[in-house]
């Protein structure tokens, strides 16, 4: 269903966003905030099946978003006309965010798994052509976010409930290794720092992880050792990096803003209301001036989606009503010529 007097122009840049009651994904435009198409992803009209993770492939051509209640799935569509072309199962509950290797060619799942407490949560590897799934390992209690290192070569995953790190292969997800955040980390299932998500840098020689719990994020070399660290807002929740790391931004759900970092310095720029609860996901526009927010809202106040711009004087540029518990988001560059 289209906004009346509206619709997208499908080759300009975009934003995607998960509303997770609402069973649709928005497209927005990214100067604005305009509504320009509203995008139905509901297999079973009469239950909540939550889309939360989305991500869009390098070449622009295709985007995909995971399902995490009743028939989990990752769907894929078309960028032209949002067009549903697969859904694969994704087998359990749960699913969180889906990222893609740098070719496009493989979408990494983590299956936070929130029906079972208690039992290790899974990793799954599905290939974008078919949706076949390619590899599965049940690794750690709560895995929230698995995101594939710029050489393709190996997965990170944040277990949030174990309070470690653990590295796999991104061939096959088999375990290379695993490394607590914290020398002193909490009893399995009940953490102390709750890592829920991750970022490489551009040379993946150095991984960026929000501890929710700690009121910071974390950075670590390739091989686990802690290279340094800035506080944030109460309870961070995603986190971005620009391409050359110039800017770390991080959602703070515990208190509405965003933190903008300095990425050399490690240190905190500034933090901006942004003027709705719970922030969620953030992803940054493609030169890296704007950050953009989902904000969960409350039961009493909608959601919303909030774009801050990063200039000389951060600050918000837009805000706009996005429904019901808006989740993950993710920046659509413009349609290769």
């Amino acid at each position: 269903m289209r906004p009346s007097g509206s619709g997208p122009t499908y080759d300009a840049p975009a934003l995607l966003v998960t509303v997770a009651v609402a069973d649709v994904v928005l497209r927005l435009d990214p100067e604005t905030g305009a509504l320009l198409e509203r995008i139905p992803v509901d297999p079973r009209p009469s239950e909540s099946d939550e889309p939360h993770g989305v991500a869009v492939s390098p070449d622009g051509a295709h985007w995909y978003v995971t399902l995490a209640h009743g028939d989990p799935t990752l769907s894929k569509f078309e960028r032209e006309g949002d067009r549903l072309v697969g859904r694969g199962s994704l087998l359990s509950a749960g699913a969180a965010r889906v990222e893609l290797s740098p070719d496009g060619a493989v979408a990494y799942i983590a299956d936070y798994d929130r029906s079972m407490p208690g039992s290790d949560g899974e990793v799954v590897a599905i290939r974008t052509r078919d949706l076949e799934l390619q590899a599965r390992n049940r690794i750690c209690e709560g895995p929230h976010h698995a995101l594939p290192d710029p050489s393709a070569r190996v997965v990170a995953v944040a277990c949030s409930l174990g309070d470690e790190i653990v590295i796999l292969d991104a061939s096959d997800l088999s375990e290379i290794r695993r490394f607590p955040v914290d020398p002193d980390p909490g009893e399995p299932g009940f953490p102390r720092f709750k890592p829920l998500n991750l970022a490489w840098s551009s040379d993946g020689d150095r991984l960026y992880v929000a501890l929710h719990l700690a009121d910071r994020v974390r950075v670590f070399d390739a091989g686990g050792a802690k290279i340094g660290e800035v506080a944030t807002g109460r309870r961070p929740a995603q986190i971005a990096v620009s391409e050359d790391e110039s800017i770390l931004v991080a959602a703070n759900r515990g208190d509405g803003t965003l933190s903008v970092i300095d990425g050399g310095s490690l240190e905190e720029t500034s933090r901006i209301d942004l003027g709705a609860a719970h922030p969620h996901g953030v992803v940054l526009g493609g030169s890296a001036e704007t950050a953009f927010v989902t904000c969960e809202g409350t039961t009493g106040t909608p959601g919303r989606t909030v774009a801050v711009s990063l200039g000389p004087e951060p600050g918000v540029a837009w805000s706009t009503e996005t429904g019901p518990v808006p989740l993950g988001i993710a920046w659509m560059p413009p349609a290769r010529p």
